[in-house]
């Protein structure tokens, strides 16, 4: 097993959910009812036998914090591995110098000294399943300078907008370009990148020396033709959460039992942070179908097709079709919801219509009454 020192990185300037960044950001964001985004990440770090990780913050980080914690629900053994939030301790004059190569420039020193042979970097925004081990094996195999995971999509003219692309002459990536949807066909890049540490170190000093504002992704593109740089192909489940509409249809799509478990498996567990709940109550009248609903709730009304949050209560007479619902929202007695996010803490009461579409959903923010 290779030693290798994870770190998550924070989403970019691009990446928004419309209405819910304003509260926290995507990896603190909820997931299917109980987990949090950046529990994918963590867990394949974890289950891939990275027990040393850091992870980056930049902007509001309570919320990240929060369900951190000490990290003990990852199963890192605080005797042999840790894990770290790392956050900025010089002040932010200006946010265009506060990005992912500045915060690790800070914290250089401490990742030589970790004595780690090899640093594997992921977003915190992508959702896949992926051994990071074989992408370690492979990169070792072929000797390459980098590593960087991608997948073969033929619906690029439609998903992973915005995403990047890798262009490779041979079998080496010579360029990164967002994909703007003008081609059906794409190598799309996971943003998850494997070097060993003494390379990597180098790079944070040569990317000072280039450009105080590159990021990581705009350095490593901008000197791929000087470097060896390799893919790995990534063939599971993949989803980026950039936008309101990929965060609400990732979590929809997994209502489905089929394509839930190309990301779940019995021998490859996500962890999350628990909490001490009664399982959630159904009343007589209670009509329940095509759902994943959470423990805590108390489900009185109709839903169908929904995604329901720990403590989320739905009263008599409420119908919620096609939503996502936060945890600890209330649809009060006679509201009917039809493709509609309704955020932590929210209360549906006095408005008894709110109707959205596929392409058009609603949005109710947190601990607003309607």
């Amino acid at each position: 097993m290779f030693k290798c020192l994870g770190i998550v990185t924070f989403e970019n300037d691009r990446h928004e959910i419309e209405g819910m960044s304003r509260y926290r950001t995507i990896p603190a964001m909820s997931f299917l009812g109980r987990y949090r985004i950046i529990d994918i990440v963590l867990s394949n770090m974890v289950n891939s036998g990275i027990d040393h990780i850091k992870i980056l913050t930049k902007n509001k980080p309570r919320s990240l914090i929060e369900h951190i914690g000490s990290g003990s629900q990852y199963n890192i053994n605080s005797k042999s591995g840790s894990l770290q939030i790392l956050y900025s301790d010089e002040p932010v004059v200006n946010p265009l110098y506060f990005t992912d190569l500045a915060l690790l420039r800070q914290y250089g020193a401490t990742i030589e000294e970790s004595k780690l042979d090899y640093v594997l970097i992921a977003p915190s925004f992508m959702i896949d399943r992926i051994d990071y081990q074989d992408m370690l094996a492979q990169h070792a195999e072929t000797g390459a300078d980098i590593t960087v995971a991608y997948k073969k999509i033929s619906d690029a003219d439609t998903n992973f907008l915005k995403c990047h692309k890798l262009t490779f002459e041979n079998e080496s990536i010579v360029d990164s370009q967002l994909n703007m949807g003008d081609e059906k066909k794409a190598r799309i890049s996971l943003e998850t990148y494997v070097m060993s540490t003494s390379f990597f170190l180098k790079c944070l000093r040569d990317s000072a020396k280039a450009s105080e504002l590159y990021t990581l992704k705009e350095f490593l593109t901008a000197k791929a033709r000087k470097m060896k740089v390799r893919g790995y192909e990534y063939k599971g489940y993949l989803s980026c959460i950039n936008s309101m509409q990929k965060y609400y249809d990732t979590n929809m799509e997994l209502i489905d039992y089929d394509k839930a478990k190309k990301l779940f498996d019995k021998d490859w567990p996500i962890y999350t942070k628990t909490n001490d709940s009664s399982p959630t109550y159904y009343s007589a009248d209670a009509k329940v179908s095509h759902s994943l609903i959470a423990n805590g709730c108390a489900i009185r009304g109709e839903v169908e097709h929904c995604i329901i949050g720990r403590g989320v209560r739905v009263q008599k007479g409420a119908v919620v079709r096609d939503c996502l619902i936060m945890p600890g929202a209330e649809i009060c007695e006679g509201a009917h919801l039809e493709h509609v996010v309704v955020d932590k803490h929210a209360t549906v009461r006095y408005v008894k219509e709110i109707i959205g579409s596929e392409d058009n959903l609603m949005y109710v923010a947190r601990r607003d009454t309607v």
